[in-house]
């Protein structure tokens, strides 16, 4: 393995991390958007609490 990276120039591990994080990048968004979505679902009033968001006769 060692050799291999003393075998690169200086620009494959370079390429190696953009790629690497672009990967982990979309990732990362795709997360956001999961934990986001599912923040919207939890924060939406239950229908068995009848809509009501002021629990004040």
């Amino acid at each position: 393995m060692l050799s291999e990276w003393k075998s690169m120039s200086i620009d494959e591990p370079f390429e190696l991390h953009q790629l690497m994080q672009s990967v982990l990048r979309e990732k990362l968004v795709a997360q956001k958007k999961l934990l986001e979505d599912r923040l919207r679902q939890l924060n939406q009033p239950s229908d068995s609490e009848g809509g009501k968001d002021d629990p004040r006769p």
